[in-house]
This record gives C-alpha cells, sequence and structure tokens, in this order.
C-alpha cells in the first residue's frame, strides 16, 4: 500500500523509483567531483562572492523550509489522496538536494561545513530508502528508517541554522 492508502500502478512506482535513483545519482556526482576535485571553475568563482553566497543560503534555507513544511503536513493530519500527494511533492523535491547543495557550494568544506554537507547528502540517501519505496512492511525498519532520516533532517537544520549565524556574524 502507498501512503494515499492504495496500491500505486506501475508506472506511478516507476517515476517514484527514477527519482529515488536520480537523488541518489546526485549524492553520489557531489561526492565524487569533490573527491576528485573535478570542480566548475565559473560556479566555485561566483561562490566566493558574497551576494552569490548569501543568495544561494537563502534559497537553501526556503528550500528546507519547504521540505519541512511538507514533513508537517504529513504529521499534521493528511490522510488519503492528499497525504500521497504530499508524499511524492516531499520525495521529487528531495531528490533536487545535492543539486541545489552544488548551487551553493562546489566543496564538502572543513570542520563543521563538512559535517553539513555529509549529514545533508546522508538525509537524501537515507530518505531515498524509504521503506514504502522499497515495499518494505516491517515496522521495526520503518521506526528506524523515520528516526534516522528526521535525525538527519534535523541535523541539517540545525547545523544550517549555526553556519547562517557564522557566516553573518563574521561578514
Amino acid at each position: 500500500m502507498s501512503p494515499a492508502g492504495a496500491t500505486p500502478g506501475r508506472s506511478a512506482t516507476r517515476g517514484r523509483w527514477r527519482w529515488r535513483l536520480a537523488g541518489l545519482a546526485l549524492v553520489a556526482v557531489y561526492l565524487a567531483q569533490d573527491l576528485l576535485g573535478l570542480h566548475w571553475r565559473q560556479l566555485a568563482a561566483l561562490q566566493t562572492q558574497d551576494w552569490f553566497k548569501y543568495a544561494t543560503g537563502a534559497g537553501l534555507v526556503v528550500y528546507l523550509g519547504w521540505l519541512w513544511s511538507l514533513f508537517a503536513r504529513r504529521v499534521g493530519g493528511l490522510r488519503g489522496r492528499a497525504l500521497g500527494r504530499t508524499t511524492v511533492l516531499h520525495e521529487r523535491s528531495a531528490a533536487l538536494a545535492p543539486a541545489l547543495l552544488y548551487l551553493h557550494s562546489v566543496q564538502l568544506g572543513y570542520g563543521y561545513l563538512l559535517v553539513l554537507s555529509v549529514v545533508f547528502l546522508a538525509a537524501v540517501a537515507v530518505g531515498a530508502a524509504s521503506p514504502v519505496a522499497l515495499g518494505i512492511r516491517s515496522r521495526g525498519y520503518l521506526a528506524g528508517w523515520l528516526v534516522a532520516h528526521v535525525m538527519l533532517a534535523a541535523l541539517v537544520a540545525l547545523l544550517g541554522l549555526y553556519h547562517g549565524y557564522i557566516a553573518l556574524y563574521y561578514k
């Protein structure tokens, strides 16, 4: 059963997998390009300019707020088709997270920024392992997955707020 309460059709299931695989591929590409030092030079040059850092950082804040609002709507009592649509929107939106992170920073960073980047990417990867997506009906897996995904997302929010504070305070 899907979160909407109905078994999704074959094309709907295939479409959801495409988004999950796209998200995982973007995580892998982001990590690989950083480890290999393959950065888009023009974008890296833009990222040294304050206006660009602030604009993309604000974009990430709005984007993460959007994902959290979808989560809040889901736990706020949505049922039926509305829950299914919100879940699909959350999944598809989250798949684009590594691309938005890349727009903000072409490298993982150092210290707490490394931790922030890795936790951000881990939240995407763990999200792609949703028990609904994998067809796993185990309550234990669901509980463990939910705790891991929400905790990673909460860490992203906390570390992101700290990063924003530090970035603005020291300018």
